[in-house]
């Protein structure tokens, strides 16, 4: 693979890349600040698609001469979209503690409320996100209702009857759409408005009792969030499953079909200084372009390039070169680089 090389000059005496784990001393008087860590939360777009038979399906072809009806019920899944959105955490791994020195910049460095680092002698700045959430509860399912027939298929005690009556109100309400639109019903609307109103209920009752028979399908939106945390170069890893009988499933779940997530970038390759830089240190991030790809094995879904700031490598903020009081740098929460130094 190629690297790109990284020359440290004297500005920036040494790098660490070691993780390094923090202990506190109870009552020590320290300040703590982290690198920032980039989680992606893919957030997978779905339907449930739900078919309902209606209660008289058996005579749909004998009352209206149609086949195209549902038999059983039926609830499946459909993948609609994916997308990814960034999210910054603390780096536990890239944690410090630095003793305060009134003789040192060190001591003015600038947290945020996730005690990211955001600089020395500057203000804090937050970092906002927006995350959608799922519920998981199940739709309540709607009251039958069963449009009023006349009596003398309510009172027939069978459901051929009845499928008989729902049947003959359908053609009585197309019946009167034909009449209402030729000027012929006995009862004419006195305006435009009220016309469209007369028959958009017309087609409310018609569907409500055609449903009876054909049956009723049901979409419902669902939006599901997994986090992937890309801290190693992957190729073609299992990063969910999709099923059409069960919508999304762990990547253990074979029964789903699999979605992959592939993590390229170029390492950037260091060499240390000749000489270290007395005094503290204060880290930055060199951030690593990676670039993110989702696919399912036969088409990309997902490709687009991202800063992943723990794939980089940490750049020492030049303190020597800044005014012992005065001087200020600015470091990016988001992918902790280094923004700038006055």
């Amino acid at each position: 693979m190629k690297h790109i090389l990284l020359f440290i000059a004297l500005t920036a005496p040494f790098f660490v890349t070691a993780q390094q784990k923090q202990t506190l001393t109870e009552g020590e008087s320290v300040l703590i600040y982290s690198l920032p860590k980039t989680e992606l939360n893919i957030q997978i777009s779905s339907e449930r698609v739900t078919e309902t038979p209606g209660d008289f399906f058996l005579y749909s072809e004998r009352f209206l001469a149609t086949t195209e009806v549902i038999t059983a019920k039926k609830t499946s899944y459909r993948l609609k979209g994916i997308t990814i959105t960034p999210r910054v955490k603390p780096d536990e791994n890239r944690t410090y503690k630095i003793i305060p020195d009134k003789k040192s910049l060190t001591g003015k460095i600038t947290v945020n409320d996730a005690g990211v680092l955001c600089g020395i002698n500057v203000p804090p700045v937050e970092i906002t996100e927006h995350i959608k959430s799922y519920s998981s509860e199940e739709p309540k399912s709607p009251e039958k209702k069963l449009l009023p027939l006349e009596e003398e298929y309510m009172m027939a005690g069978s459901v051929a009857k009845m499928a008989e009556g729902a049947a003959k109100q359908i053609y009585g309400i197309r019946e009167g759409r034909v009449d209402l639109l030729a000027g012929e019903a006995d009862s004419m609307p006195k305006d435009g408005e009220s016309m469209k109103i007369m028959l958009e209920q017309m087609d409310l009752h018609e569907q409500e009792l055609t449903q009876l028979f054909t049956g009723k399908t049901t979409i419902e939106p669902l939006t599901n969030s997994i986090t992937y945390t890309p801290d190693k170069e992957k190729n073609a890893e299992v990063a969910f499953r999709f099923s059409s009988f069960n919508g999304l499933s762990s990547k253990d779940d074979l029964s789903g079909a699999p979605y992959y997530i592939t993590v390229k970038y170029t390492p950037i390759e260091t060499v240390p200084a000749q000489k270290k830089k007395k005094g503290e240190p204060v880290y930055s991030v060199m951030p690593a372009k990676a670039r993110i790809i989702i696919e399912d094995g036969s088409k990309v879904i997902f490709n687009e390039e991202m800063d992943i700031p723990q794939l980089g490598v940490l750049v020492p903020i030049p303190l020597d070169t800044m005014d012992k009081k005065a001087g200020k740098a600015m470091v990016s929460p988001e992918t902790g680089r280094l923004l700038s130094v006055q």
